[in-house]
């Protein structure tokens, strides 16, 4: 039991039925309020948890009960109360009390039930108290936990990226243009050109921050702010990218359903769906992948991107992620190892969620001869002054190394079984939304 140094417990430490028969002080939010002539039935809300309590009038003074009737959904109060079990209260225990302290009379909460999705967007700011939003946000938590865990385990060090940037990252994704004291600069779409300085250094790094993309795109899958982990390595080729991938998703996942079996519950979600992952995924050339969607129908050709139509083909039956390997260099980016077994292609790979949900990685062993990494900019186009200071790391020292890049909130997207990726984000940004 965790008691505050004022004596409070938590939601959740009345819960877990060890203090029936106890007094107990707990503070939080009336999440359901329920008024009848002699008692008021509240549902008390607090980060852990919901508990049933029971104000009766002759047992509260009569001010704290005529407080009581007054209370509406989300006044913040404090009380003192006996402890009973309850088979018919939410979590089996409910709280008698027999101390009120109103701290704040709520006005009218504008969110009632049956409402869109638009206007639980346009009330974000209100819509996060939910007991969904509040598990969702508990079970991301427990990702970026998760994920720090594993990578520290296996020794990265943490570091950072700046987010104004004066070259592209990624090819096909549009950039959003930054007045930079009258200097035309970028924000970011990856950390990754400037991890790789730092692997010189330190060997293994890793960030875990925003990326930000400005393609037009509306689909389940898309954010134009999006949360990013990143991770560079050294002394790694292709396939030891990949199961550095699999080990980190396969952490993730494991890890949610130890520490947070309670919110998966809550959200209806079957834990085995997250055990059952585990090295190695399943895996296919990109070639092969073309191949596969045009038995089943798609109009695809070799050279063109696996896009949302491919991905569901790929992945609807599947349990467990899919990586797709090796990609034409017209579709990549110029940074990606020239792949000597089959020379229209680099050693790259995607990893995509089962069930449709797309793809969660992106990664690819990286160019280390420079003459290469300035032949890759002249076919594109690409001036490869601008990118001096980046060539410059295979002058001095280049080291076989390889990194990738996992989109958090889409994996959490496919974890919680969610409908759209904005669900999983505290404050979602889209083509169409910047407010609140």
């Amino acid at each position: 039991m965790r008691m505050s140094s004022d004596g409070f417990v938590h939601v959740s430490d009345v819960l877990r039925g060890s203090l029936e028969g106890e007094r107990v002080r707990l503070r939080g939010w009336v999440h359901r309020i329920r008024k009848q002539k002699k008692m008021v039935f509240v549902l008390l809300r607090d980060p852990s948890g919901v508990v049933q309590t029971v104000i009766k009038r002759g047992v509260v003074s009569d001010e704290e009960y005529s407080a009581a009737t007054k209370m509406l959904v989300e006044s913040l109060v404090a009380l003192e109360g006996t402890v009973k079990a309850d088979a018919r209260a939410v979590g089996g225990y409910e709280v008698q009390v027999d101390h009120l302290d109103v701290l704040h009379f709520a006005e009218e909460f504008p969110i009632t039930e049956n409402q869109s999705v638009e206007f639980l967007n346009d009330n974000r700011h209100l819509w996060i108290r939910s007991r969904k939003m509040t598990n969702v946000l508990k079970v991301r938590d427990e990702v970026f936990r998760a994920a720090r865990e594993y990578l520290r385990q296996n020794g990265f060090y943490e570091t950072t990226s700046p987010m104004f940037v004066s070259t592209m990252g990624e090819e096909g994704a549009e950039l959003f243009e930054v007045d930079y004291f009258g200097r035309k600069v970028f924000l970011t779409q990856t950390g990754q050109m400037h991890l790789e300085p730092q692997l010189f250094a330190l060997e293994r790094v890793f960030t875990l921050a925003p990326s930000f993309r400005g393609e037009k795109s509306r689909t389940r899958k898309h954010l134009t702010e999006f949360w990013h982990l990143e991770v560079e390595e050294a002394w790694c080729d292709h396939d030891a990218n990949i199961r550095r991938q699999e080990e980190l998703i396969t952490h993730m996942c494991h890890s949610v359903v130890k520490n947070r079996a309670a919110e998966l519950d809550e959200l209806g979600v079957d834990p085995e769906r997250l055990l059952r992952i585990g090295p190695p995924f399943d895996r296919m050339t990109y070639e092969d992948a073309i191949e596969e969607c045009q038995r089943r129908g798609l109009d695809i050709e070799w050279g063109q991107d696996i896009r949302t139509e491919a991905e569901h083909v790929l992945t609807q039956d599947r349990d467990t992620f899919l990586i797709v390997e090796f990609y034409p260099k017209e579709i990549k980016s110029f940074y990606m190892k020239h792949n000597d077994a089959d020379p229209r292609t680099y050693k790259n790979n995607d990893m995509l969620a089962p069930q449709g949900y797309g793809e969660v990685i992106g990664g690819s062993q990286r160019e280390d001869d420079a003459q290469r990494l300035i032949e890759n900019l002249l076919r594109i186009g690409d001036d490869p002054e601008k990118y001096r200071w980046y060539i410059d790391l295979r002058r001095y020292g280049s080291v076989e190394h390889s990194g990738f890049g996992v989109g958090v909130d889409r994996l959490i997207t496919w974890m919680l079984g969610l409908e759209h990726i904005r669900e999983c984000v505290p404050f979602p940004r889209t083509v169409s939304r910047i407010y609140p």
